[in-house]
């Protein structure tokens, strides 16, 4: 399954570095510009949940002292 997926990618690797240059950065811009904003809004859900969490569990924590 590796060898598979091994060869699959440089046959990629080898198509894509014989096109023309602006074809080059076009492809990689389509590609890594969702899959970097896909990545953003992820690492920013978590961020969210993780501070809402750590707030609510101060707020309990303060709330039980009074």
């Amino acid at each position: 399954m590796l060898h598979a997926v091994a060869t699959w990618w440089d046959g990629v690797e080898l198509w894509l570095t014989q096109l023309d240059f602006t074809l080059q950065v076009i492809i990689v811009i389509g590609v890594l510009g969702p899959a970097c904003w896909a990545l953003a809004a992820l690492v920013d859900t978590l961020v969210e949940r993780t501070v809402a969490w750590r707030l609510a569990a101060l707020e309990r924590r303060s709330g039980a002292t009074d």
